[in-house]
């Protein structure tokens, strides 16, 4: 009997089809349901980004800004001569007399002629910084209370700045919804601030 038994039960698990395997993966509904989630938060999240974006640059520009009139100061002392800091012209060879330092500054020291750089040689190359234009997002303006037609920040050889004793200020601002502007104040003493 017990073989009968073992026989029926191994026709019993022949006819006994084998359980159907669960497959594995998404549907096309799935897909596009997190597809459309995706960028749904994605352009909720694109403006906030370009203004984290926007605001960083400035903090840079702006950190850039005070190292090199730091920069201009300490060389004023050592070379015991004037050094300015104005917006840069096309070539970046020497100032122009804009307000608008957008386009970029640069650090050199004063020629013979009042708001100009000296030429530079092998040994002593003028100008001592150039930077490049700003992000179009970013604004630069300088301002002298005093004299309209002063453009630049002149530190003396005892790093005093200016010879009109005015503080000057750079105020950077930005084109986008919030921004912030930051403004540098060159005090007559020379103290660079930024707010």
């Amino acid at each position: 009997m017990s073989k009968l038994l073992m026989m029926l039960a191994r026709r019993a698990s022949r006819c006994v089809a084998p359980a159907r395997a669960r497959q594995a993966g998404v549907t096309l509904i799935e897909l596009l349901v997190v597809v459309s989630i995706a960028a749904i938060l994605a352009a909720m999240a694109a403006p906030s980004f370009r203004s984290f974006i926007n605001s960083t640059r400035q903090s840079s520009a702006a950190m850039q800004l005070v190292s090199d009139l730091n920069l201009a100061r300490s060389e004023a002392i050592k070379r015991n001569a004037h050094i300015l800091v104005c917006a840069r012209n096309a070539a970046g060879t020497d100032c122009v007399g804009s307000t608008n330092w957008q386009v970029g500054w640069l650090v050199c020291l004063e020629g013979g002629a009042a708001n100009q750089c000296a030429a530079g040689t092998a040994s002593t190359p003028n100008p001592i910084i150039v930077r490049p234009a700003l992000d179009s997002a970013l604004t630069l303006v300088y301002v002298n209370p005093t004299t309209i037609s002063a453009t630049n920040v002149r530190f003396n050889a005892n790093s005093s700045q200016g010879s009109d004793g005015a503080a000057n200020t750079l105020t950077l601002g930005g084109t986008w919804s919030d921004a912030v502007s930051r403004v540098i104040t060159v005090a007559t003493t020379g103290n660079i601030s930024k707010q």
